[in-house]
């Protein structure tokens, strides 16, 4: 036991000696990450948000004025106005509009559209594409009529209903003095349906439980991206022994899973000292900067215990898994490039890079099982506060299985 104890107080002295060189890489790998999220904020930033123009051509008819409320009515709702707008122009400046780019669509509406409507008649609505053939904007606009052409056939088709019960003699026929009442509230159901899309989704704010504001998801994917990455500033004391030094430690008895595990511990202890200083002077200046506040929310003093606590063994597991990782491939330069492109490929499968939800349903499976998806909630969690069991035991057990396999490796290496 006291050489098992001195072999890691000789790794965290090892580690310790190497602050300097630490310090200087996480400072440059801390740099690039910031310069990409800036690049990337920036690109995003540049995009002008663009509607569809559409423009809508009908005639001086005695429905005109009708016609106009109606499409002014169904462009003031949500889910259209984000999409596109109604232009109200006559047919040849709609045409040279569509050919130079100007307008995404255009609509010719047939005389008399909304006796058409009401009486049954369904006069179609001549809709006209770029000759440059089927966008991303045209297919939008066909699936939004597609829609609206199913609310209105269903709505027809209840009103239509209701009017053959109320005049047929059968159950409804002594409702035949209200007829007009009962299709006014008919058709404001329609409505509600139609105009108040709520109605379909259920909405659960997961920002009161476990959820993270956008700035915390890429403040949370930085900092994971970063522990990884950090493999390459430390990469000299997770390297694997030579033969020579790794003969002497078996002699004297210490497994390859104890050699392991002082490795990283010392690596650990390095980082946390570092972090965790950084991390208690973020929060004593979170009172007076508005920036920080938006994105540690610890509150109380078992909340900071939690988080200090949490940062260790998040640390601890992200080393274990570097270190596993260097012990598989053993070389070094190769075990830094593979690294670097397991990391990327983990973290984009967890959700660290886009949302979970925006990925096909066999990636999100895989990803929610890997490393980086444990890493990720747990740093979500120190940064809120609202450090968890569950998620500090799969975090432990990672590290376990990481060590246990890079020892398995060293094993049959010594051999």
């Amino acid at each position: 036991m006291k050489k098992k104890l001195e072999l890691l107080k000789l790794q965290i002295k090892s580690a310790f000696i190497s602050i300097p060189k630490i310090l200087l890489g996480t400072i440059v790998l801390s740099f690039l990450v910031v310069l990409v999220g800036i690049g990337i904020n920036l690109a995003n930033t540049g995009k002008k948000e663009t509607k569809m123009q559409v423009a809508v051509v009908y005639g001086e008819n005695n429905d005109d004025n009708y016609v106009k409320m109606a499409f002014d009515f169904i462009g003031s709702i949500d889910t259209v106005s984000t999409v596109c707008e109604f232009v109200w122009t006559d047919e040849d400046e709609a045409v040279n509009g569509l050919k130079s780019g100007k307008y995404t669509t255009v609509l010719l509406l047939p005389d008399n559209l909304i006796k058409s409507i009401m009486e049954g008649d369904n006069a179609p609505i001549e809709v006209l594409f770029s000759s440059e053939g089927v966008n991303n904007t045209s297919m939008v606009f066909r699936e939004m009529l597609d829609a609206a052409g199913s609310d209105l056939s269903s709505a027809e088709a209840g009103v239509y209903s209701l009017d053959d019960l109320l005049t047929r003699n059968g159950l409804l026929k002594d409702f035949r003095s209200k007829r007009v009442y009962h299709e006014d509230r008919l058709n404001e159901e329609y409505f509600s349906y139609a105009l108040d899309r709520s109605i379909y989704y259920k909405e659960t704010d997961l920002s009161k439980t476990d959820g993270l504001t956008n700035l915390q998801f890429y403040v949370c994917t930085a900092v994971v991206m970063l522990l990884l990455l950090s493999g390459i500033t430390c990469a000299n004391n997770l390297k694997s022994d030579n033969k020579a030094l790794s003969t002497i430690l078996k002699a004297q008895g210490i497994h390859a899973f104890e050699s392991g595990f002082c490795k990283t511990a010392g690596i650990t202890l390095v980082y946390f000292t570092i972090i965790s200083t950084v991390f208690i002077l973020l929060n004593v200046a979170r009172v007076s900067v508005e920036g920080i506040s938006a994105i540690l929310k610890v509150k109380g003093v078992l909340g900071f215990l939690g988080a200090i606590f949490g940062l260790l063994i998040l640390l601890f597991a992200v080393f274990s898994f570097i270190y596993c990782i260097f012990k598989l491939v053993h070389n070094p330069v190769y075990s830094i490039l593979v690294l670097f492109l397991v990391s990327m490929v983990c973290m984009y499968a967890s959700g660290c890079f886009v949302s979970s939800a925006l990925l096909p349903h066999l990636v999100r499976e895989i990803g929610n099982v890997l490393p980086t998806a444990a890493y990720f909630r747990l740093t979500g969690q120190i940064i809120n506060g609202s450090v968890t069991f569950g998620c500090l035991i799969a975090n432990i057990i990672i590290a376990v299985v990481c060590q246990t396999v890079a020892a398995i490796c060293e094993k049959f290496r010594r051999l």
